[in-house]
């Protein structure tokens, strides 16, 4: 099965879904963008991103593989059972473009004892 997404359709103003409902698809399509957004066209890099596919109703064991288009689209497709396919479109000015957030350090712990 294949799926084209153009993600902006899936989110409101602040790059969140746009309805409740919508939610676990946008973090999937989010967690690809944030693997493929900064590759180069023609790059490709595997996923932690599981298949969903139950090819024969049992679950796939794939991880997706997304590669970056010469036209700027994010393709993932499953190399185990090759029954998913995903195109992302619109991707390039969410918040997942740039790929995972910078890492901060954690807040101070408000009890001393906690340091020991």
């Amino acid at each position: 099965m294949h799926l084209s997404v153009d993600i902006r359709d899936w989110l409101d103003d602040n790059d969140e879904p746009a309805t409740p409902a919508l939610r676990s698809k946008v973090l999937r399509i989010a967690r690809l963008i944030e693997y493929g957004g900064t590759l180069e066209p023609g790059e490709m890099r595997i996923t932690l991103v599981e298949c969903s596919r139950r090819p024969g109703r049992k679950a796939c064991d794939g991880l997706l593989f997304v590669t970056k288009t010469e036209d700027d689209l994010l393709f993932a497709v499953c190399p185990i059972c090759k029954n998913e396919s995903i195109t992302i479109s619109g991707w390039q000015d969410t918040l997942y473009a740039d790929g995972p957030p910078q890492p901060f350090p954690p807040p101070e712990p408000k009890d001393p004892a906690l340091l020991n």
